[in-house]
């Protein structure tokens, strides 16, 4: 009945995360943990089924990570402060598809909605931006995959920006089909999604693979 971090202080042998995620009471009264669900006080035990997770990021891009949406936005479901008191640095672990594994280890989204009316685009230069430093593009994209969406969004709206400014010899640090080198966006992109569909889910990076629908509304 505690709020509180759940750690499981097993280290992931492929992605190095160890994970963690919270537990805690709504003003409504009711008991949830991240991972197993709703607490029911009549069976004493929890529910899965009555938990979904909507994952809702802003876009933009990273000064380390290169982007941040829907995949690197669960750094703010596991808990860096009690995980790197045990050794364990999960910003680190981004690198090698960390995050990933904290999704499918606590709770995957149902839906991922990014905002990304006003971006930040600016190779290097983010997560944190003025509005005279970020670009509005009045975009809201959802989508069920959040590798997909992430994707996306990277490839066509921050580095179609990016690409037409004065950094775009940098831009390429947003760009999810550049994998080719070490700590860049394309291959922890990919190496996190080697974690989710390893654990039954399908995700891609392969825009063959993905329908794309666009609305435009007045």
């Amino acid at each position: 009945m505690t709020d509180g971090y759940i750690v499981d202080q097993t280290i992931n042998p492929r992605t190095g995360l160890m994970v963690s995620y919270p537990k805690f009471k709504t003003e409504y009264g009711t008991y949830v943990s991240f991972k197993l669900g709703i607490w029911n006080p009549e069976t004493q035990a929890y529910d899965s089924g009555r938990l979904k997770v909507i994952n809702v990021p802003v876009l933009k891009s990273h000064d380390d990570f290169g982007v941040t949406a829907c995949v690197k936005h669960y750094m703010g479901v596991l808990s860096y402060n009690l995980t790197i008191q045990l050794g364990n640095n999960a910003h680190e672990a981004i690198l090698t598809g960390g995050l990933g594994t904290e999704m499918v280890e606590t709770r995957f989204p149902v839906l991922n909605i990014v905002d990304a009316i006003w971006v930040n685009a600016l190779p290097y230069g983010g997560p944190t931006s003025s509005y005279s430093g970020a670009t509005r593009t009045n975009v809201i994209a959802a989508s069920q995959d959040p590798i997909a969406l992430d994707y996306w969004g990277a490839k066509h709206i921050l580095l179609q920006i990016a690409q037409n400014t004065k950094y775009f010899r940098l831009s390429t640090v947003l760009d999810p089909d550049n994998a080719s080198q070490t700590n860049l966006f394309g291959q922890w992109l990919r190496l996190s999604m080697e974690e989710i569909n390893r654990a039954g889910y399908q995700t891609t990076v392969d825009e063959v693979h993905m329908n794309i629908y666009v609305g435009q509304y007045q």
